[in-house]
């Protein structure tokens, strides 16, 4: 089971529901990455409290790489993402998740990120796209996304290569499931989720979301 959850900078979400400790840590942050990290907190927090009927959240823990998780495993995988003023969380109780999402925003150094980043049939395809930017951020948004499922980090990008013609995708690593990825509301929303997961169709219909299998090799 998969959920994906939305809020915004502005949404005024209640933070009484976070600990002392996550407050205090958050001053230390620029006020728009500040409200950035409140919102997607007290989402999460607000999750936990009418899901699971914790009263605060729960403790987090940090991997080596900066992934977040619970320290109790017996609580859901999450993931958390922001993009301008959207904040996106993903939960899953089947395995680890990786979200992503990007505003559909300019970006001059794009073709140049595309060039050392991207694989040559996906710069091709870029070349033929008839949004070309859009299709830069579909194709970042989904490496976001598995780097984080799989705990990993952004100077990796390079580790995946999507060939978005065979809705398909190879990776360093064969752990874990297919991508998704959806346009939406300018946005584009990428998720990395386990095996036989679908991605939830509440808030992104289903036949917006695009399925990308890996064709890496498993061990």
């Amino acid at each position: 089971m998969c959920q994906l959850l939305m809020a915004t900078t502005g949404d005024d979400l209640p933070l009484g529901r976070l600990p002392d400790t996550v407050l205090a840590s958050s001053g230390q942050l620029a006020p728009q990455r500040r409200r950035q990290f409140l919102t997607g907190r007290a989402l999460l927090a607000g999750a936990m409290f009418t899901q699971y009927g914790h009263r605060t959240l729960p403790a987090i823990t940090l991997s080596p790489s900066g992934k977040p998780a619970f320290t109790d495993a017996t609580l859901p995988h999450f993931s958390l993402s922001h993009s301008a003023d959207l904040v996106v969380l993903a939960l899953c109780v089947k395995g680890e998740i990786g979200c992503d999402v990007e505003t559909l925003r300019p970006r001059p150094s794009w073709p140049m990120l595309a060039q050392a980043l991207f694989s040559a049939e996906e710069n091709r395809w870029l070349g033929e796209h008839i949004e070309p930017l859009t299709g830069f951020w579909i194709l970042w948004s989904l490496r976001e996304a598995w780097l984080k499922q799989q705990g990993r980090s952004v100077w990796e990008m390079a580790s995946v290569a999507i060939n978005p013609r065979q809705s398909s995708f190879t990776a360093a690593a064969a752990s874990g499931g297919p991508l998704w990825s959806a346009n939406w509301q300018g946005h584009a929303v990428a998720l990395a989720l386990p095996e036989t997961t679908l991605p939830p169709a509440d808030i992104i219909s289903a036949e917006n979301w695009t399925c990308y299998r890996s064709t890496s090799p498993r061990d």
